[in-house]
Formats: structure tokens, sequence, C-alpha cells
């Protein structure tokens, strides 16, 4: 995690993730979009439950504490180790510097042929989880203005991501957040 800032549109984080977009030529069908929206509901809600079993870490004081917190141990060096042997087998991007909110993504390519044309529908696969081999699957309008995109830069405003989902995506952001302002204080900075 690099930077977490406010923005127009809220909250948000930028980190070193894998991301990639293809061009959608076809109507946005409402019954899909609502089926991917209930799956990247699910998605982050599992990745908050991750996250927030990764930060309960403090030692409890029962013995019946002390055995979860090494089977919790012993289970994520599990998804540690399948998640590193998956990703050998994926065709996963690699990482670049990806803003995300509750409302967009934005990120750099090396040239416009690298991003997503403005005006464009696209579908995006962000892997927002480091160690999950899994994206949040979602489809974005491309609005990017052209003398950012003529730089290699792209911004994709989410296009059925609402509700409950856009609401786990808001805790996953602020998550990044607290983590990057607790960082800065203890490297000194404020």
């Amino acid at each position: 995690m690099s930077e977490a800032d406010s923005q127009p549109g809220g909250l948000a984080y930028t980190d070193n993730i894998s991301v990639s977009w293809r061009p959608v030529h076809h109507e946005l069908d409402q019954t899909h979009l609502a089926m991917v929206n209930a799956s990247n509901e699910a998605f982050l809600r599992d990745v908050n439950v991750i996250s927030d079993t990764a930060a309960q870490k403090d030692a409890p004081d029962s013995a019946l504490g002390q055995e979860l917190l090494r089977l919790d141990l012993k289970l994520n060096l599990v998804l540690d180790l399948v998640s590193t042997l998956v990703y050998h087998e994926l065709d996963i991007p690699h990482t670049s510097s990806v803003r995300v909110s509750s409302d967009d993504v934005a990120w750099s390519g090396a040239s416009a042929d690298e991003v997503p044309e403005p005006g464009s529908t696209v579908y995006l696969e962000l892997y927002i989880q480091r160690g999950l081999p899994k994206p949040l699957c979602c489809y974005g309008e491309v609005v990017t203005d052209p003398d950012a995109y003529a730089e290699g830069q792209a911004r994709v405003r989410f296009v059925g991501l609402t509700g409950a989902a856009q609401a786990w995506l808001e805790k996953l952001i602020f998550r990044h957040h607290r983590r990057e302002v607790a960082y800065r204080r203890s490297a000194g900075e404020s």
C-alpha cells in the first residue's frame, strides 16, 4: 500500500495490484449485472473476513483462544502456500500502481494502447487482496479524459456495483486507509 487519500468521490487507496480489462461490445443486461454484483458481494465479504482475522492476532487469554490462534496460523500458512501455487499457474498480469475507490478505479499503462479507450465499456479483473488469486470482477465505463488517455492513463467508473457490494468495498478501502495511517505514524510521518 503506498497511499490513501480523499478524492472527490470519497476515500480511496493506491496499491500495487494486478488489473486486467477487456472491451465489452454488447449491452449490459441488468440480470447479469445483478449476478455479478452478488458474486462481488460474497467475494468482498470473504476478503473482509480474511482481513479481520489477520488483524485480530492479539494473544488470547484462554487455552481455547490459544488453540484457535494456532489453527488460524496453520490455516493461513496453507492458504498462502496454495495461493502461491495457483499464482504460478494463472496468467495474472504484473502489478502496477492502481487507485481504488468505491466508485472507480484508475491506473496507468505504458501507452494509450495499454489502457481502454474513453467512452468504452470494459470488463475488469482487480486482484485487490494480496495472496488471493481471485479477482474482483466487474464492469465499468471508461471516463478517462482524452489528455490522460494519450498519456496512457485510465479511469473506469464501476457499473452495476451497488448496495452491499459497494459497502463491503468501502470497508476494504477504509481498512487500507487505516493501515496506511498507522504505517505513516510508526514511520514518524504525519
